[in-house]
């Protein structure tokens, strides 16, 4: 072909090859500029069905108009020959331009945002690239990249929001089954075979993002058989750990756009563009240092490398976005109108978590829980300082959740020493003193007398096992009072003193939402009611606003709402104070004059694990590599009676703003083959197996309360139990399959066992003989003779595994710790997470006798997330990782 001349194009020289055909440089002798023109080889332009494609691929980039994805001129034809005219880009393909050790950060900056924004721009038309990689990128000699091949693009029928892109029919363009593109770059779906939508790029381009940043490849073998074995089954390298000098939160990225699951994956490019593009204002502008891991790892071992420092710092790109209605009041004296972009400063940055903050009324300490002497202690720190003191150095018992009084001269704080309460101690750590003997979260009237606290606790907003009631304590005396019995959690007393807020979850379902009562008592007042989680309020000082934690922008931020404190009723919608945070923003504090702010910025990931425990041999190993793992939560995981697959709960944005959806998903035990069984904008909850492994019990608010359902593992046959019963979770199946026991949790904790299929009434357990406390079921012995469980304190929370034995319809106490125990084979022993949430405990029922078996773990044993095989060896659990620093916001 060189030197040939076709229409009025004279070939200069070969310059590539794509998916469908031959490129050449190429002088346009009308028009006197250099082209490149992509030619169908004759064999494939007498294909017709080629030739449509090849076509296609022409006019689905002539339609795109971007200045990173390759111009198209014309689609022409002349002496047979079938063509397509575009740009001519002088410059390198990616490959090249890739060093050894990756691309430092400001090349990839460079290269990386727009190269997410041409794909997102092309799945906003519709169209799906379907072979990115390096060589199908090039970078122009003025330092432009350019998107080049869209050859196996896959067109839809009608152009579509990428939102609304799975639910839209599509073209096949090749044939089913077969596979197209370039191995080392494709979805697991795409190698699979399956059929593809806009999420398929995404994929591909994590993986170019990857090399990029790291100079390999994320996924790697000798042969196309074993890149494609590594693909569907391989976690990737931490692109942090190839290349020390990222930002901890790049690798977040790239490995959101590297889920093997669709639906785990980042849903847009335009999501990954935004977080980068949001990443590199972070680093200009100062409020993260690029330098900052690779100065961290020479720091002290208090101040050690981060698991996620970047991600954490940037809640920072939250509060410089802050913004709010035009119409909204100001703090600052309900002065309208007003700016409140303010600044922000990062106070701690130490490995693990520091959490629930609590500024003193002069804004220049702050009181926080943190565990980095081993257990959880109160420190103190002053503002803008790096010397955090721990007041309760001397207990050995955790010491969580403070709060300064209104004059700053005492803390108020939950301990677990001497069976938990709340205690009061002076601001710099002395004289201790018990004001209750139980209770969490206090928070100070504003006159100092009072303490306001919830009798049961939680790790976080999503999942509560229990409910709570709202208590009053007046300090002096030690008189306790009860406020509100159907559930309240984390109060916040408004400056009056006249109201407090709350948040608590709704009569049956799980909705979040804020409450405000008088703090005589009274009814509650709705603050907000919707589909989005809401908790954490904070009063403001003046009294005009409710600050709270929401999800309603798409991510968790500080949010407030106008209220009015005499009668609790809102004043206006809902308004965010800090918004585009790749953390989670909650557990605001606020100094007395309402200019200063101290929170939690968090972030988390959760995986499935796998030990193998050999009690004959008393040890017990991990396996290196987890199941599963996210940044989404994962919970409530069970293993099927065959050993083959797990099922368990994802939670995830719904398709509401602000709404949570909970599904049930089912995975082969290597976390492939995942697929969905109950899955709605709704929650869908603590699935157990049937013993013959042929349905799922579940629990689901689909029809506005909890009730039991029974599904196939294959998503048939959904039908829902006792539907007299509005308020149920815990399922557990009888060993023979034909009993199921549940909970109904309508005022006191009622536990019953029905039959399966469904016939009669159910009957009733008997409550425990302790009307302090409440029984939490778990599961069924193997003989079928008793149902292992844990107690629950009405007024202090988890009391330890307890058996019910169904003959004599009596409780055995075995220990004060431990929740949610599993049954071993042998009808012994059971199985729980240890106290410390660092490895897994096993308790002999005839000894009562506790063996611990530690792990070696980056994070935390979920306490509900234990499943074992019915071998007796093989456990799945749930690993928590959490990392969370306190920044402060200084508002204008």
């Amino acid at each position: 072909m060189i030197g040939r001349t076709i229409s009025h194009y004279r070939i200069v020289e070969k310059i590539g090859s794509g998916g469908m055909g031959e490129v050449y440089a190429a002088e346009d002798l009308k028009l006197h500029r250099r082209v490149a023109l992509k030619i169908l080889p004759h064999h494939l332009a007498e294909d017709a069905a080629r030739r449509e494609r090849f076509e296609r691929e022409a006019t689905a980039v002539a339609s795109l108009n971007h200045p990173n994805i390759v111009t198209v001129h014309s689609v022409e034809e002349a002496e047979g020959i079938h063509f397509i005219t575009m740009e001519l880009i002088a410059g390198k393909p990616l490959t090249a331009i890739i060093p050894k050790g990756g691309l430092s950060l400001a090349p990839f900056f460079e290269l990386a945002i727009p190269l997410s924004d041409a794909v997102a721009a092309a799945h906003r038309a519709g169209i799906i690239h379907r072979d990115l990689k390096p060589d199908n990128i090039v970078v122009g000699s003025d330092g432009r990249l350019k998107i080049l091949d869209f050859g196996l693009a896959k067109l839809r029928d009608t152009p579509v929001a990428v939102s609304e892109a799975s639910a839209m029919p599509t073209r096949h363009l090749t044939e089913e089954g077969q596979i197209l593109g370039t191995v080392a770059y494709m979805s697991p779906e795409q190698v699979e075979g399956k059929p593809l939508d806009h999420r398929t790029d995404i994929f591909s381009l994590g993986v170019v993002l990857y090399e990029m940043a790291t100079g390999k490849r994320p996924f790697q073998g000798d042969t196309k058989a074993s890149i494609i074995s590594s693909i569907l089954r391989d976690a990737p390298a931490s692109a942090t750990q190839l290349n020390p000098v990222l930002p901890r939160h790049l690798g977040r990225i790239l490995r959101q756009c590297l889920a093997k699951d669709p639906e785990e994956r980042t849903q847009s490019a335009q999501d990954v563009r935004n977080q980068i593009a949001d990443l590199r204002k972070e680093i200009d502008s100062g409020a993260l240092d690029a330098g900052e891991v690779a100065a961290a790892m020479a720091r002290p071992r208090g101040r050690k490398l981060r698991l996620v420092t970047a991600v954490v710092a940037l809640a920072a790109l939250g509060v410089l976005a802050l913004v709010l209605s035009r119409s909204g009041k100001n703090p600052e004296k309900g002065r309208r109108g007003a700016s409140m972009i303010g600044t922000q400063i990062q106070l701690t940055d130490f490995a693990g978590q520091e959490i629930t903050p609590s500024i003193s009324p002069d804004g220049k300490l702050i009181a926080y829980a943190s565990r980095a002497a081993g257990n959880w202690d109160i420190y103190v720190q002053r503002v803008g300082g790096s010397n955090p003191a721990n007041l309760t150095k001397d207990s050995s018992d955790d010491d969580i959740e403070p709060a300064f009084s209104p004059d700053g001269e005492r803390i108020a704080f939950r301990s677990g020493r001497d069976k938990g309460g709340i205690f009061v101690m002076g601001a710099t750590g002395e004289s201790v003193v018990r004001v209750t003997n139980k209770g969490f979260r206090p928070a100070w009237s504003p006159d100092g007398a009072r303490i306001a606290y919830q009798t049961s606790d939680f790790d976080q907003p999503y999942a509560r096992p229990n409910l709570s009631e709202l208590w009053v304590v007046d300090v002096k005396s030690g008189q306790t009072r009860q406020l509100y019995a159907t559930d309240a959690v984390q109060p916040s007393w408004s400056p009056a003193g006249t109201r407090i807020a709350f948040w608590s979850l709704s009569r049956g379902g799980g909705q979040r939402d804020l409450w405000s009562i008088p703090a005589e008592g009274g009814t509650p007042v709705p603050v907000t009611q919707d589909p989005a989680l809401d908790w954490n309020p904070l009063w403001a000082p003046d009294g005009e606003y409710l600050y709270f934690s929401s999800n309603r922008g798409g991510s968790m931020n500080l949010w407030r709402i106008p209220l009015d404190e005499a009668t609790g009723k809102t004043q206006g919608p809902p308004e965010p104070v800090t918004f585009g945070s790749a953390s989670e923003i909650h557990s605001a504090s606020i100094a007395r004059d309402g200019r200063r702010i101290v929170y939690v910025a968090s972030v988390g990931f959760t995986g499935i694990r796998k030990a193998i425990l050999d009690l004959s041999h008393d040890k017990i190993a991990l396996d290196p590599a987890p199941v599963i793992r996210g940044s989404s939560p994962i919970v409530w995981p069970t293993l099927s009676p065959d050993g083959k697959l797990l099922a368990y709960t994802t939670i995830a944005a719904g398709d509401k703003p602000g709404m949570l959806r909970e599904d049930i998903v089912i995975s082969s035990t290597d976390g492939s083959s995942r697929r969905r069984i109950a899955a709605s904008d709704s929650r869908n909850r603590i699935s157990r197996w049937s013993p013959a492994g042929d349905r799922l019990a579940f629990a689901s608010d689909r029809s506005g309360f909890y009730r039991i359902y029974v599904v196939r593992p294959d998503g048939s046959d959904l039908q829902v139990l006792y539907e007299d019963h509005t308020n149920t979770i815990y399922p557990a199946w009888s060993p023979s399959g034909d009993r199921i026991l549940f909970t109904d949790f309508e005022g006191r904790f009622h536990n019953f066992i029905g039959a399966f299929p469904p016939k009669g009434k159910p009957e009733e357990i008997p409550l425990p003989p302790d009307p302090e406390t409440q029984f939490i079921p778990r599961d069924w012995s193997p003989d079928g003779t008793m149902i292992a469980g844990h107690l629950q304190r009405v007024s202090s929370g988890p009391a330890g595994p307890v058996i019910f034995r169904l003959k004599t319809r009596d409780y055995v106490h075995l220990s004060d710790r431990g929740q949610f125990p599993l049954w071993f084979p042998d009808n012994r022993r059971l199985l729980f997470s240890s106290e410390d949430k660092k490895g897994l405990s096993v308790l002999d029922i005839e000894s009562r006798q506790i063996r611990t078996y530690p792990l070696v773990l980056h994070g935390d044993v979920d306490q509900f997330g234990v499943a074992l095989a019915r071998d007796g060896r093989t456990i799945y659990f749930t690993e928590r990782e959490q990392e969370a620093d306190l920044w402060q916001l200084d508002l204008q």
